[in-house]
């Protein structure tokens, strides 16, 4: 366990500087974008989870949640002009364990994107509801009244599904979590055309998490699941099987190579 670790704390190392310049700018146009919402006339006073969806924020987060997963394995991707590959391909490690070393580094980095989101969406609450009431004290219209916390991660509906509250949800998420993580790696691993291969196999299959995710849902709040959750759980499974048999074998040929 102790190689596993420690090739997966190299590939932080390594990957930790653009990882901190991608959450910056995250942040960064994130509080641009709620602070210009807050202003605009027409949307004055909706509030902080209107101004999220209006901002099309829920977009911008799975973006940068597939850019952080892609930033895990830089010790893969420099074509062996490096001293990191000859690390990478020398190391004391079987393909299994060095998968697992980068799929354990892609599931960190993106688990600390979904923890940003949070943090970042309770943090800017309070300087998004300030501008608000400055925006309407200019214009001479009474203030907002400001909703709970709670209030507002209920009505925004893409903050709501990054907090477990069932632990079916919970288990599907950290599921889904690992899942993107070997996905992500996966693409990283892969030339060519089987690289766009994977890129199709990973859109497949967060189709199919989102579809369970909703299933688990719909059986929480009415009492039945979707006819098709079966079907999907079934691909997933399948798809997911074939992308560490894949990955394996992508780690092999750049041993040999």
């Amino acid at each position: 366990m102790r190689p596993i670790l420690s090739l997966a704390a190299w590939n932080w190392r390594m990957a930790r500087r653009p990882y901190g310049i991608l959450c910056a700018v995250f942040a960064v146009q994130q509080l641009i974008v709620l602070l210009y919402q807050a202003q605009v006339p027409n949307q004055i006073g909706d509030g902080l989870a209107a101004y999220y969806s209006q901002g099309l924020q829920i977009n911008v987060f799975g973006i940068t949640f597939l850019l952080a997963g892609l930033l895990a394995g830089p010790a893969i991707n420099d074509q062996k002009r490096a001293k990191c590959s000859y690390t990478w391909l020398t190391m004391p490690l079987s393909p299994a364990a060095r998968l697992a070393a980068q799929v354990l580094t892609a599931a960190v980095l993106l688990l600390g994107i979904v923890a940003l989101q949070l943090v970042l969406y309770a943090v800017y609450s309070v300087p998004v509801h300030l501008f608000e009431n400055f925006v309407l004290a200019q214009q001479e219209r009474p203030y907002s009244v400001q909703m709970l916390f709670y209030e507002e991660v209920i009505r925004s509906g893409g903050i709501y599904w990054m907090i477990p509250r069932r632990l079916g949800q919970a288990a599907l998420m950290a599921f889904t979590l690992l899942a993107a993580a070997l996905l992500l790696t996966a693409v990283r691993l892969h030339r060519g055309w089987r690289r766009a291969v994977a890129v199709v196999i990973g859109l497949v299959c967060a189709w199919d998490c989102a579809h369970l995710l909703g299933s688990e849902a719909n059986f929480a709040r009415w009492g039945y699941s979707f006819p098709s959750a079966p079907r999907s759980a079934v691909i997933l499974a399948v798809l997911l099987g074939f992308s560490v048999w894949w990955a394996l074998r992508a780690i092999r040929r750049a041993e040999t190579a």
